[in-house]
């Protein structure tokens, strides 16, 4: 009976179904504490609204860490439910969410209630610090948004595309603000006097932001950052570009497998509604028939009875 109150527990918290009410709830009520707690952390910034909440913000975010701390220890709990291709224990599923990206994130969102109980006696204590690690949280929204979700993935499948574009634009940034040091360090000793200084025009121009507090002044030193304007907008596309064609792709396939399901499950509502077609015209298939039927309409989104006269035109012709 445990485990079977933890694995129900494990669908509320990990699976909301739109056609699961108690699961959606859960979902929601997640979310929208999520969101009042971001909130109040941006507000509690304000000088006005800190002074007229008092005490009550600190009460407030204790609330809201304890909320995150039982949150997190029960999804420690039910980790131990996680489907999985491999054969693991209990205990070895509850490592392997501790460890993952998300039970970081949940952990860093129950920490402010630990880091609080420290430094309860502490009257040096800065909250408003500890207020701001708590906006780890806003990143706990990715498990209800399909979109957030999509782009996690994306960074996730290009991981080693993405480094090698960010190791590119560090090689071009050293050798940017080196050339811009060797034109512009006599004139401007101040912004160009050495290479660290001279990185922070070479990442402003190669990333194509230009902001024109420091510019070059010299003849050569205004040809080269020519050059490097031409090199960053190659150089700070290709992340861009390599993200957003992952990222369409990613949702073609989504598209593509939520199709999927749809007529699956409309297959599966009657399991005679197969035979029933094949009835109506004429003939009965074989399982390989029944194969290449649901290729059919898996891959061309034909109807059942579309899928089937298909087939059995064929059949007739040969």
């Amino acid at each position: 009976m445990p485990s079977t109150r933890r694995s129900n527990l494990y669908k509320l918290l990990n699976e909301p179904d739109p056609e699961d009410i108690p699961s959606m709830v859960v979902a929601l009520a997640i979310a929208f504490v999520i969101v009042l707690n971001v909130i109040e952390v941006i507000l509690s910034t304000m000088k006005g609204f800190s002074a007229s909440m008092g005490n009550l913000s600190i009460y407030a975010s204790y609330a809201f860490a304890i909320f995150f701390a039982v949150e997190y220890f029960l999804r420690v709990w039910v980790a131990a439910d996680t489907p999985g291709e491999k054969p693991l224990t209990a205990w070895q599923k509850r490592r392997a969410y501790v460890r993952s990206p998300m039970g970081l994130v949940d952990l860093l969102s129950s920490l402010p209630l630990l880091l609080w109980t420290l430094f309860l006696l502490d009257q040096y204590a800065d909250f408003r610090i500890l207020k701001l690690i708590a906006l780890v949280r806003i990143f706990k929204l990715t498990r209800y948004s399909s979109s957030l979700t999509m782009l996690v993935q994306v960074f996730q499948d290009n991981k080693h595309t993405l480094l090698a574009a960010v190791l590119v634009m560090l090689i071009m940034m050293v050798l940017a603000a080196s050339g811009i040091y060797l034109f512009e360090r006599d004139l401007q000793p101040e912004s160009f006097g050495s290479i660290p200084d001279s990185m922070w025009w070479a990442f402003v121009t190669l990333t194509t932001v230009g902001y024109g507090d420091v510019v070059p002044m010299t003849f050569g030193g205004r040809v080269f950052g020519i050059m490097v304007m031409v090199c960053g907008v190659g150089v700070a596309a290709m992340p861009a570009g390599i993200f957003a064609s992952s990222f369409v792709q990613l949702m073609r396939e989504q598209e593509k497998e939520r199709r999927f399901l749809n007529r699956f499950k409309q297959k599966t509502l009657s399991a005679a509604s197969l035979h029933a077609s094949a009835e109506h015209h004429h003939f009965h298939m074989s399982m390989s028939e029944q194969r290449e039927i649901n290729y059919l309409m898996e891959e061309f989104g034909l109807t059942l009875d579309q899928a089937v006269g298909v087939i059995s035109h064929f059949r007739h012709s040969h």
